[in-house]
């Protein structure tokens, strides 16, 4: 019955401490000596573990986790102690495993992340952030520039990435990383020029709270007119730092709006309503700006996204042609077609200055159904009139990967009997790169359907070589940045090369795109490349005159009188 009770003890005791090594290894010690028969030696290692491990809970935990574990601890030592002095029954040993397995279950009520917060949220209270609400920093704001009418700036900060720390980490955790970030902008903005609107002597700075996941900060820029952008990178800087975690790297991004103002003329929700004005204007830039030309940019903005949601698609929008020219023989390879706008006011307007406001208004797609069938209309003319030579559209990639988008294009070239090939569309790197499988088997479908992929804009983006031989590419551009300076340096010319025969391994025709001088042309040609585009050729004119440019252009090859350039 005595063996019973020590293997009870020890067995119990092991599996509260399967945490802690030494604790481990003590009560193993202890264990052996109970069967060993030495009572008293595993007596005195039991009184030297209980008393470290009450220690060590009363320097780590909180108030109320010390009290029910040091009474826990307390009683361990209580029952060794007795039988130290009156030796017990060993039935009274049953007292023992009884507590030292309701301090197991307390223990393994937890885990290693709430640990990390009870000791985090200790060292944030030690520290007491100050934030205060939105009226009260207006009221503060009101009394202070009363007496000081000097210029000031508003620092808006909107925190971002908060609500993924919630879904994966949980809202107990993510309040903490939102705690500590501001207790680090508290550390940073701690300088004179920021305004303390609580006027508590024992604080050096104030953030305010403007609205959920948004904070401000007012500075007195009069001293120095650039000490509230300084201020913005540092915050910046701090509040990207990570957070080590169970889970992980975890961090915070910030957003950051600069308004300026003289504070005797400029109210507080003045300077809060020109911040939102400059990060809806800037949603890309970490720090952005607000000055009063945003006025201007943001109604024209207005104005333009108001236009596109009205326009009409024959009336408003027109189709211009560029050439490209293969380089062997001088004919050309295929002609692409070129959206443009004519603005009521601005004149004709490059698709690179709308399409994303196009798409925003939510016409994207059938302005490219629109394009795509004047293109194949174009296609069966050329064809009809002996000239069959392919036409390409520029999409802009997005409008591609999308099922019904692949279903008309098979029907356009049925509806307009032109064969594989005869329609070609440009698509950005960007967006070839980012595709996932769904993304590569509709371009696979777009292939079977007959429509050829020209890849736009090789080098301007970082190659994901991966995905290069999943993709059916008959067409690749190089990107204008890397011909632009004739460079007869190796490094340079090595790069290129690499890039171009990369693509020839995929079978693909490389074409060097702007193109605008004959030196250039020259350049472009020591690369072998397939074909090239650009002013040396021609500019782009309007797609009405396709038909007559390619008769000319035949006549010319015809006579052997091939364009020089």
């Amino acid at each position: 019955m005595r063996l019973i009770y020590k293997a009870l003890l020890i067995s119990v005791v092991l599996l509260s401490e399967r945490k802690d090594g030494i604790s481990a290894m003590c009560y193993s010690l202890a264990g052996l000596a109970y069967v060993g028969g030495q009572w008293h030696v595993a007596s005195g290692i039991l009184v030297v573990a209980f008393a470290a491990r009450w220690w060590l809970f009363y320097r780590h935990q909180g108030r109320q986790m010390v009290i029910a574990r040091g009474a826990l601890v307390a009683l361990q030592l209580l029952v060794v102690a007795l039988n130290l002095v009156l030796p017990l029954h060993f039935a009274w040993l049953c007292i023992l495993p009884l507590v030292l397995q309701v301090m197991a279950f307390m223990e393994l009520e937890g885990n290693d992340d709430e640990q990390l917060l009870q000791a985090q949220h200790n060292e944030l209270n030690a520290r007491s952030l100050p934030v205060i609400s939105w009226g009260q920093a207006v009221t503060q704001y009101n009394l202070w520039r009363q007496e000081h009418n000097h210029q000031v700036a508003l620092l808006l900060l909107q925190v971002e990435g908060y609500e993924q720390l919630n879904r994966s980490l949980g809202q107990e955790f993510a309040e903490l990383v939102l705690m500590q970030s501001l207790a680090r902008i508290n550390q940073v903005a701690a300088q004179p020029t920021v305004l303390n609107l609580q006027k508590r002597q024992q604080f050096a700075v104030e953030v305010f709270q403007v609205a959920p996941l948004c904070y401000g900060l007012v500075i007195d820029i009069s001293p120095d007119s650039h000490c509230h952008e300084r201020l913005a990178e540092d915050i910046t800087e701090v509040l990207q730092k990570p957070f080590n975690s169970r889970h992980g790297v975890v961090e915070l991004k910030p957003h950051i709006a600069l308004s300026t103002g003289m504070a005797g003329e400029t109210s507080l929700d003045e300077l809060l309503q020109q911040g939102y004005k400059a990060i809806e204007y800037h949603p890309q830039q970490r720090i952005c700006h607000y000055n009063d030309a945003l006025e201007q940019q943001a109604a024209a903005h207005q104005q333009q996204l108001h236009l596109l949601s009205t326009a009409d698609f024959e009336r408003d929008f027109s189709l211009y042609f560029q050439p490209v020219i293969g380089l062997e023989d001088n004919k050309p390879l295929y002609a692409e077609l070129l959206l443009r706008w004519q603005h009521p006011e601005r004149g004709v307007v490059e698709a690179k200055d709308f399409i994303h406001d196009l798409r925003a208004v939510g016409r994207g797609y059938k302005l490219a159904f629109h394009v795509l069938e004047r293109a194949a209309e174009m296609a069966m003319a050329l064809k009809m009139d002996g000239l069959a030579m392919p036409v390409s559209v520029n999409l802009f990639g997005e409008e591609i990967l999308h099922d019904e988008f692949v279903e008309f294009a098979g029907r356009i070239l049925r509806e307009h009997t032109l064969k594989p090939g005869d329609l070609i569309i440009e698509c950005p790197l960007s967006v070839l790169m980012s595709l996932d499988k769904r993304g590569l088997a509709l371009l696979t479908r777009l292939h079977q359907q007959g429509i050829h992929l020209c890849l736009d804009g090789m080098g301007e983006t970082p190659l994901f070589l991966a995905k290069l031989p999943k993709i059916n590419l008959e067409y690749v551009k190089v990107d204008p940045s890397l011909t632009a300076d004739v460079d007869y340096t190796s490094a340079n010319k090595a790069l290129l090369n690499g890039l171009i025969e990369m693509h020839r391994h995929l079978k693909a025709k490389v074409i060097c795109q702007g193109v605008g001088s004959s030196t250039q042309l020259s350049y472009v040609k020591e690369f072998n490349v397939q074909g090239a585009q650009g002013y040396v050729f021609t500019h782009p004119l309007p797609a009405d005159g396709l038909l007559s440019w390619s008769r000319q252009w035949q006549q010319k090859l015809q006579q052997q009188n091939a364009p020089t350039w």
